[in-house]
């Protein structure tokens, strides 16, 4: 009975951890932060007559990025853009370099340009978590994550008392109640002294009143990417088997048009079934796709996050190779005119994937 309610207390302790958690003070919001980079100016100054010439490190925003949090931090979502190219001449209008969303204990990233997501772990929960005691003694994911770091001052950023925090010789951080309003790297010599800043994120704008959409804790390109990865091998074949309603499929003459986030589902000449999911389109020059390859067994064979593919060339995806040696081991290609087209090879099986097609992945 006494390791029965032992028992019973240690799992109520660990979901008392999961849920006391919290990184900020402040439930929701948005901050706007600028991200500077530094170029150095060269010039000559007289001074009495004396000329001598000087260069100095000048600062200039290179990236503006969007971050909303909800649940004391427990999720928060990024939007990262680019406004200036390298040296600081401003772009003509800001565009959209990346997403980042930070949920559990995954950290997961989404470059725009590539189409891709990955997904590193989530190491300031991770740490916190593993040191939950300590976490809840300090009151600071900063102190936790940085095993003695220790604030030793304050500044004001935005109306708001930040702490100030010497990480080491390379970082500084200023935080307000958890969130980081200003974020230093330093250069530093080879013996570890600190030289001048070479980056600086300072938050522009802070708005804690901000209403969240929830819908941006789900971003598209996520659920896109979980809908290919749930397609293993073994789902796969059943889809092929006994879910046609689920597939529209390819003419083995006159193709299927393709679009960017379609996922293809399909049998190789060697009989390996596989899924692709088209990444991007440079017009009529390429096309950057990622596959799996899955064996009888349903085994990963071959697997390519990003494989470029020239347009109105033949492709043996088996082999990875436009080099055929037989007409026979070939499997597809793509062209057409005004819209990409994917045409089958030898009667193999290609099927688009409809789900992949709807509103909500596009």
């Amino acid at each position: 009975m006494k390791l029965s309610i032992q028992f019973i207390l240690l799992i109520f302790t660990i979901s008392i951890q999961a849920q006391d958690f919290k990184p900020y003070k402040v439930k929701s919001g948005k901050i706007v932060y600028e991200k500077l980079n530094y170029s150095t100016v060269f010039g000559f100054s007289s001074v009495n007559g004396v000329e001598s010439d000087y260069s100095k490190q000048v600062p200039y925003v290179a990236e503006q990025m969007i971050y909303y949090w909800d649940e004391f931090g427990d999720i928060a979502f990024e939007e990262i853009y680019q406004v200036s190219t390298f040296g600081g001449k401003p772009l003509p209008e800001r565009v959209k370099i990346a997403e980042r969303l930070w949920v559990d204990e995954h950290r997961y990233y989404f470059d725009v340009e590539k189409n891709t997501v990955s997904d590193d772990p989530y190491h300031l929960r991770i740490k916190c978590k593993e040191n939950f005691q300590y976490y809840q003694i300090k009151g600071s994911w900063i102190e936790t994550q940085y095993l003695g770091a220790e604030k030793s001052g304050t500044k004001e950023i935005l109306g708001k008392e930040a702490d100030y925090y010497k990480i080491d010789a390379y970082q500084d951080l200023y935080a307000w109640k958890g969130l980081v309003l200003r974020q230093e790297d330093f250069a530093t010599t080879r013996k570890g002294e600190r030289l001048d800043a070479d980056r600086t994120t300072i938050a522009v704008e802070i708005d804690t009143l901000f209403e969240i959409d929830k819908k941006q804790f789900d971003p598209i390109w996520l659920k896109r990417d979980k809908l290919y990865n749930s397609l293993n091998g073994n789902k796969i074949t059943e889809i092929l088997d006994a879910r046609p309603d689920l597939l529209t499929q390819a003419d083995n003459i006159f193709g299927i048009q393709i679009q960017k986030n379609d996922i293809l589902l399909f049998v190789t000449t060697e009989l390996k079934v596989g899924k692709l999911k088209v990444l991007s389109f440079d017009e009529k020059i390429k096309m950057t796709i990622k596959y799996t390859l899955f064996d009888f067994n349903y085994s990963i064979t071959k697997e390519q996050d990003s494989w470029v593919l020239d347009y109105n060339r033949l492709f043996d995806i088996d082999s990875q190779s436009t080099e055929i040696k037989s007409s026979k081991e070939l499997d597809f290609k793509w062209g057409g005119t005004e819209k990409p087209i994917f045409f089958p090879q030898n009667n193999i099986s290609v099927f688009l994937l409809n789900e992949s097609r709807k509103k909500i992945n596009q």
